[in-house]
């Protein structure tokens, strides 16, 4: 668990330092995060909210036996893997997108220059 937490705050470290170095990838990053947050709310969140109605009105069959005998470590690990594959994804998208290169375009005068 040491060992996961030193990888985290080392990929912490460089992944902020590399958003907030311009407001294009601050929003990018900020979206990526939301959006990773909230599918794993609400992954934990229906896991326990099922086990819960499962034990309390002892509920059986499909899906509820499988939520019921979930080990917990092992979706500790799944969701590891979902935010490795979350951050290979956005940062593909946003290299071979050319997310910065687009921003900067868009922010460029458009008008005639002043003379």
């Amino acid at each position: 668990m040491s060992l996961l937490d030193s990888i985290d705050g080392a990929f912490m470290n460089l992944a902020y330092g590399w958003a907030f170095a311009k407001p294009v990838r601050k929003l990018f990053y900020n979206i990526t995060i939301t959006w990773l947050s909230v599918v794993v709310a609400l992954v934990i969140g229906t896991i326990q909210l099922m086990s819960v109605l499962a034990d309390k009105l002892t509920l059986t069959g499909q899906p509820w036996d499988f939520v019921s005998g979930l080990d917990l470590n092992y979706v500790g690990y799944a969701i590891v893997a979902v935010f490795a594959l979350t951050w290979i994804a956005a940062l593909a998208v946003w290299h071979f997108g050319r997310i910065e290169e687009k921003w900067a375009a868009g922010l460029a005068p458009t008008g005639p220059t002043p003379e």
